[in-house]
């Protein structure tokens, strides 16, 4: 419905959850909404962290490392098919007999959106993703490690990024964020704020402050953090539609 009634705006999803579909399957769907938008889709597809998400679903919540292995594997199969190939693959979690994707999408490639939680999604989305989605590391009982909210967490991964990313000739992945927390005062976050408060203030993964302070603040991380690209929930939009306007010519 966006790509009908818009021009330019790019679209995306973030993310799926790769364990929820067969990577044949979406990346067949990802090429279809890249040529219904003219161009202007990017894929996000994560390994998976929200366990109740499985539960309600009735499938396993398998070991952390069992859900990256799938993921990566699918990633690498989901690229050769939005290239184009023929792909027969024998792998641990997927197989596929010289299955031929249809149609092709208009970009070469798709953009790929990839989450970068732990260490092990962090270096794998810097050899591998076109936008990095800087995200919390997951529990291995499901939901979000506290520590990993906090600034040096978070600098942490970022010194992992550029390590893994040295050989790119392309400067490495667009890096994005997760925005958990969006208020204009700290006594305006909810009692059951994903973050410590101690942590709130500093933390990259949440945005406070006037309209001013947070333009200054986005700004200050691009520059420090080369943070370009910002997601945030619905229930946010209405502190970021003067955000983006402050931002447009910036």
């Amino acid at each position: 419905m966006a790509g009908a009634v818009t021009t330019t705006l790019r679209l995306g999803s973030c993310v799926y959850c790769n364990d929820f579909r067969h990577p044949a399957l979406l990346a067949k769907e990802a090429a279809e909404l890249d040529r219904l938008s003219d161009g202007r889709f990017e894929l996000g597809i994560g390994a998976g962290w929200l366990k109740d998400e499985y539960d309600m679903v009735g499938l396993p919540f398998e070991a952390g490392r069992v859900r990256a292995d799938r993921f990566q594997e699918a990633v690498r199969i989901i690229r050769r098919l939005l290239a184009g190939e023929t792909v027969t693959h024998h792998g641990d979690h997927y197989t596929l007999h010289g299955y031929t994707p249809a149609p092709l999408p208009v970009q070469k490639p798709v953009p790929m959106f990839l989450g970068g939680g732990g260490p092990r999604m962090t270096r794998f989305a810097a050899q591998h993703a076109d936008i990095i989605g800087f995200d919390p590391m997951s529990l291995p009982e499901g939901g979000k490690a506290p520590r990993e909210f906090g600034l040096q967490a978070f600098e942490e991964k970022l010194r992992l990024l550029d390590d893994a990313s040295a050989g790119r000739t392309d400067g490495g992945p667009e890096r994005s964020i997760l925005l958990f927390d969006v208020a204009r005062r700290l006594d305006d976050l909810p009692e059951d704020s994903w973050a410590d408060p101690e942590l709130v203030s500093e933390s990259p993964y949440a945005l406070i402050g006037e309209t001013a302070k947070m333009v200054d603040t986005l700004l200050e991380r691009r520059e420090k953090w080369g943070l370009t690209y910002y997601v945030f929930g619905d229930q946010d939009f209405d502190v970021f539609k003067p955000l983006i306007a402050e931002l447009a010519d910036t």
